[in-house]
């Protein structure tokens, strides 16, 4: 197995940016996609009577620097709500899963640089509000950092269960909406990304799946594309996989997978896993010679 500089990629693969056909291609979402389908676009989100947008908040602000968003907050119940406004951290563990940590506990967090105000409204029936979510950084840091804001619908508790340290302002949450936070300072142009080990696995019936590991290296979040290609060394056919689309956090990483249903004939074959992250003029790849006898 061998790394691949972009010229070897170019000339054994025919992969470039130029020679791939956008109309052609499937995107392939991920589970950790989806959470940032809505990065640089309004999401409307409806839990039961409840509707929060945007979906995800994209701060660009430079060290010592400030920016405003506002969340648009709109009551469809029939009765009227109060909704809180609570900061956390979370993380992505190595199944997929997001958890939800408490707020300034991770090397990542902005939540201790965001304020929201107000941090509870009483809407009526139909009633909407837009709350002001601030993002103030540090003049020393200018570092990819990410948070999440819950929108929650509440209810005010009384009796002997109104005493609730988890739970601000003596509210119980009813409903709860979570909006990923990312901050990202436009001075910082940290974009680095590899995709390293490429391994064979061949089943009973032929197939063949080749797996990579794609690894970010640097201080901003990118977004990634990933193609397997087959190249038959003696007649020149390749094969090219349908791109997989993916972002993926600083000091963060991602095992990609392609399956090939279909059996090879016998000869002799590279297999390469090339990655292309929008920010280098290089692709960078990775590649196995597979002999089929």
């Amino acid at each position: 197995m061998m790394k691949i500089s972009n010229n070897l990629a170019v000339k054994l693969l025919s992969l470039n940016r130029k020679s791939i056909n956008p109309k052609k291609m499937k995107k392939q979402f991920t589970p950790l996609l989806l959470t940032f389908a809505a990065l640089l676009s309004v999401l409307v989100i409806h839990a039961q009577e409840l509707e929060v947008t945007p979906g995800t908040m994209m701060f660009n602000v430079n060290a010592g620097a400030s920016q405003t968003q506002q969340v648009y907050v709109r009551n469809k119940a029939k009765v009227p709500q109060n909704f809180v406004f609570n900061l956390a951290d979370w993380l992505v563990d190595e199944k997929g899963e997001t958890k939800y940590l408490a707020p300034g506990s991770t090397g990542r967090s902005c939540a201790e640089w965001i304020t929201v105000s107000p941090a509870l409204v009483t809407l009526q029936p139909n009633e909407s509000a837009n709350v002001n979510v601030t993002m103030l950084v540090p003049g020393d840091n200018s570092s990819t950092k990410w948070a999440v804001l819950f929108v929650q619908s509440a209810e005010e508790k009384t009796g002997v269960k109104a005493v609730d340290k988890e739970v601000q302002m003596g509210l119980q949450v009813a409903v709860r909406i979570a909006i990923p936070i990312y901050q990202s300072a436009p001075t910082n142009k940290l974009y680095k990304g590899t995709i390293e080990g490429l391994k064979e696995i061949v089943d009973a019936e032929g197939r063949r799946t080749y797996t990579s590991q794609v690894i970010n290296t640097g201080d901003k979040i990118l977004n990634c594309k990933v193609y397997f290609t087959i190249s038959n060394l003696m007649t020149a056919e390749e094969v090219t996989s349908t791109p997989t689309e993916f972002m993926l956090l600083p000091e963060s990483n991602k095992q990609i997978s392609y399956t090939f249903d279909k059996p090879l004939v016998k000869g002799k074959y590279a297999v390469a896993a090339v990655l292309d992250y929008g920010h280098n003029e290089e692709l960078d790849g990775v590649q196995i010679d597979v002999e089929v006898k």
